[in-house]
């Protein structure tokens, strides 16, 4: 069931039993769930990293770089907002994450291009090695959609998984609950009741088939020579 901004705020007011009170404007509550939508699609992404899936076609600076900012799409309600690399290569060979103190000379020195193709995050920027102006490359990334306190109106619904309204609303209403410290009992079930219900959601988002998670180990094979 479809939920809009103006829902969402209904009811962490509903969960925190203060339909009635002028304690919380709707300005701090949508701060709160601003924080708490955000938050929550960490979580979602890092225990099902497909979850959002897109495709940028991206081109390097004089640098070598690409910037963080070139890896977010659309606008208004229908923004895809860059969250983790999955993978980055030129369409022939995949390019494989290092880090600077593994590589410190690599954008200073003869970095041939017979060299393997890298990058690590420098700053906001992917660095990719060889340094090049103008190369195309393709980065997969997963996503955040709009945040909460940007969506264009009180009508506009938010994106997130059916039934996990509840996890934003509790969550939102413990933070919010926990004001001066007046209602931390409150704030505790709330909390408590959060933890649950983001629990089996995450339970559910990790796996779509009936397949068992399997274990792996974090390299690649052909990170090893002689296979």
């Amino acid at each position: 069931m479809a939920v809009t901004k103006a829902q969402l705020i209904a009811l962490t007011r509903e969960t925190m039993d203060a339909v009635s009170s002028d304690r919380w404007s709707d300005a701090t509550i949508t701060r709160a769930l601003n924080s708490v939508y955000g938050d929550e699609w960490s979580n979602i992404l890092n225990a099902q990293p497909y979850y959002t899936f897109g495709k940028r076609t991206v081109t390097t600076d004089v640098d070598g770089q690409v910037a963080f900012s070139a890896l977010n799409t659309g606008s208004g309600d229908s923004q895809q907002n860059f969250y983790r690399v999955l993978s980055v290569s030129d369409g022939n060979v995949l390019y494989t994450q290092t880090r600077f103190q593994d590589v410190p000379l690599a954008t200073t020195t003869n970095y041939l291009p017979t060299y393997p193709r890298l990058f690590y995050t420098a700053g906001q920027t992917l660095q990719i090695l060889p340094v090049a102006s103008g190369t195309t490359l393709y980065v997969f990334v997963n996503y955040k959609p709009t945040s909460f306190s940007d969506l264009t109106s009180d009508s506009s619904t938010i994106n997130f998984p059916d039934g996990g309204e509840w996890v934003l609303a509790n969550e939102a209403g413990a933070m919010l609950l926990n004001k001066g410290g007046a209602e931390s009992t409150a704030a505790q079930v709330l909390r408590r009741e959060a933890e649950m219900q983001r629990g089996l959601m995450l339970d559910d988002l990790r796996r779509y088939t009936i397949n068992p998670t399997m274990m792996a180990y974090p390299d690649q094979k052909y990170d090893w020579s002689g296979g």
